[in-house]
């Protein structure tokens, strides 16, 4: 398979969960394109985001911080100095 086949593949999947979870769905190519298959494309990105920045965590890259008004935690680069 081609990578333009992967890559409808991909997107057909995609679509064909969105609809699966919101069965009464309708939209137009252009709002299936922005709203549809960006929302699973971010989705997706924010678990390998997540698994990453768990990974560099680990490592001792980056250091969290749990921010006073915000439940998620804040990441940033770890103080080599200390």
């Amino acid at each position: 398979m081609c990578e333009w086949e992967e890559r409808v593949e991909s997107v057909a999947r995609q679509i064909e969960q969105y609809l699966e979870s919101h069965p009464q769905a309708a939209d137009s190519l252009e709002g299936i394109a922005t709203w549809w298959v960006s929302k699973q494309r971010i989705r997706y990105e924010l678990e390998v985001v997540r698994a990453a920045l768990e990974q560099l965590t680990h490592s001792g890259v980056v250091t969290t911080k749990h921010a006073e008004d915000k439940q998620d935690p804040v990441y940033r680069l770890k103080d080599k100095s200390h």
